[in-house]
């Protein structure tokens, strides 16, 4: 992207923020106008204090008190215009961060990959600073010394047209030379930043699955994090030099400008057109005018040095959002599930299901069962709307998910999955999230059908024991109990239920069977389903098969009774439950 970066700080912000802003920047023009016709009244100035006589109308007091005036005009400008987009700054901060959560918080779950985090991380943190000071700072800076350079020039052109004429030049190269340096430092950026952002995503991999790593043996020479941190150092490297050579071209344009004016001012004092003291003061503003030029380019570069990051948000920003209508259609059927004829991959080139169909009465079990990869959790997920079909629809409550808005969907819908996410909060806040306006009677009740009240006493701060980061105080079979807490509370018409009883203990396995009883008798049920007894008692069985297509469907006792998948993987568990360990 290569617009303006004010108007995409503009539409980050909110109104009273970008106004302070705008405001702060327009006042750091005034300040940077008053310091340009500062530097200008120095050479009438001058011209009073050598000739004794008046020069454009004033005295040599005259002028001196419009200097002072000046003065105090360009300090009290700059130190408002400076605090107020400092402060237009901070709200910027606070409102990329808000908006950043909301957008993410629309996407559809195809959006993310496990380098997301390293990436969200990154842009929240340093990028934000990174743009923050842009804005404050750059911009700021900017505004000021571009405006003084205009001043500067113009007004050179009154006072001796040779030297406004070299100055114009002067500007005119510092533009081209500053449009080569960007191209040149843009495509260092370019070079490093992606592999900045895959070492961020895997160092954030390497803290979170330090469990995995060390049980491999693998924690301390983790190949992935050691190659990002090569490529880092390699790309880096590339970068650091083509960026060099980005800030060396404007450098020696800057220096040869200087030594242009230079030798203008010393060809007009040698001439006799101007005095040796004008010319004195003369080479003081053009050093001054060039230092202008050099902090031009040096906040051109640092804005340039940003603006791939601003890239980073806008591209969270412009990502298409799940669809929603402003509300939704009535529910024809409260309870039900039904897909139609629904085919889905998460790369449209390979799909995972391929023409499903299958209805769920209201109040209704059904089990999913098939070989691992078959697209059982992917039903569940479009059930929530997690992902869009590619084709058919997806109905709850007799009604296509997509006309329905995202709240109202779920509202009808509770999840009790393997991958239970706890917040670092409290038992009873981690249950309480399902329906914050229970009461202590039915969270109590939701406790003491799924096991939880058990995990309460334990514990010796009790319902305000902290689960932990992601729930890690907990053990698997107890995070599990806390979700079917939660699904039992929330008192959702529908429950999606991926059953993963095979890995736990007797205690827990036995907790999350009661409450799975507790839940059929409320709620519609879709079992992801491994555990005989489960898959005995639902009312329909749909079984997959691993190309993504319905196998076959039915109760247990027609599907057991026929040759197929399912009587196929029915005997496989019957043997796999006979095995005992001696």
């Amino acid at each position: 992207m290569n617009q303006l970066l004010l108007p995409r700080y503009k539409r980050l912000m909110d109104s009273d923020s970008w106004r302070k802003l705008f405001r702060g920047i327009s006042w750091g023009t005034f300040s940077g106008a008053y310091q340009g016709f500062a530097l200008l009244a120095l050479l009438p100035t001058i011209t009073c204090l050598e000739s004794g006589q008046s020069s454009w109308g004033m005295t040599f007091r005259g002028w001196m008190i419009t200097l002072a005036i000046l003065a105090v005009l360009a300090v009290g400008t700059e130190f408002y215009g400076m605090r107020t987009s400092y402060v237009g700054t901070l709200g910027f901060i606070y409102s990329v961060h808000h908006k950043v959560g909301d957008k993410v918080s629309s996407l559809p779950l195809g959006e993310f990959d496990s380098g997301s985090a390293g990436r969200l991380s990154r842009i929240v943190t340093q990028e934000m600073i990174n743009l923050g000071e842009s804005a404050a700072h750059f911009i700021f800076s900017l505004a000021r010394q571009i405006s003084s350079a205009i001043i500067i020039v113009i007004g050179t052109w009154f006072w001796d047209w040779k030297l406004g004429f070299a100055l114009t030049v002067s500007f005119l190269i510092l533009i081209a030379s500053l449009s080569l340096s960007r191209h040149v430092l843009n495509r260092g950026k370019q070079i490093s930043e992606p592999t900045e952002a895959e070492l961020a995503s895997r160092m954030v991999e390497f803290a979170t699955c330090q469990g995995a790593l060390r049980s491999c043996n693998v924690a301390s020479r983790y190949e992935a994090l050691e190659k990002a941190f090569t490529n880092v150092y390699r790309k880096g490297r590339r970068s650091l030099w083509i960026e060099t050579c980005g800030n060396l071209i404007h450098g020696t344009f800057t220096q040869l400008l200087i030594i242009l004016l230079i030798s203008v001012i010393a060809t007009l004092a040698t001439n006799g057109t101007i005095t040796p003291l004008t010319a004195i003061a003369t080479i003081g503003i053009c050093l001054r005018f060039t230092t202008m030029l050099e902090d031009i380019g040096s906040n051109l570069m640092g804005l340039e040095e940003r603006r791939q990051q601003m890239d980073h948000v806008d591209a969270i920003m412009d990502a298409e959002p799940l669809m929603e209508p402003s509300s939704s259609d009535a529910l024809i059927a409260p309870g039900e599930v039904e897909l139609d004829n629904v085919s889905f991959g998460y790369e449209p080139s390979h799909p995972v299901l391929n023409g499903i169909s299958f209805q769920v009465p209201a109040g209704e079990m059904c089990a999913l069962v098939g070989p691992s990869g078959c697209g059982k959790t992917t039903i569940a997920r479009l059930i929530a709307r997690f992902w869009d079909v590619q084709s058919g629809q997806v109905k709850v409550g007799g009604t296509d998910v997509k006309d329905q808005t995202i709240d109202d969907l779920m509202r009808q819908i509770s999840f009790v999955f393997q991958d239970v996410y706890l917040f670092n909060d409290t038992l009873k806040e981690n249950i309480r999230i399902g329906n914050p306006d229970a009461s202590e009677e039915e969270l109590q009740w939701a406790a003491d059908l799924s096991g939880v009240t058990e995990i309460v006493r334990r514990l010796p701060d009790g319902w305000n024991s902290l689960a932990g980061a992601g729930g890690r105080a907990l053990s698997g079979g107890e995070r599990q109990r806390v979700s079917i807490a939660r699904a039992l509370l929330k008192q959702s018409p529908i429950v999606l239920f991926d059953e993963a009883t095979s890995a736990l203990d007797a205690e827990n396995e036995a907790n999350i069977v009661a409450a799975m009883d507790q839940l059929r008798k409320q709620s519609t049920l879709i079992v992801i389903a491994h555990k005989l007894e489960t898959i005995k008692a639902a009312d329909q069985i749909v079984v997959l098969s691993h190309d993504g297509h319905i196998a076959q469907q039915g109760t247990h006792s027609e599907l057991v009774a026929q040759p197929g998948e399912y009587l196929h993987f029915w005997q496989e568990r019957l043997n796999a439950s006979g095995w005992t360990l001696v």
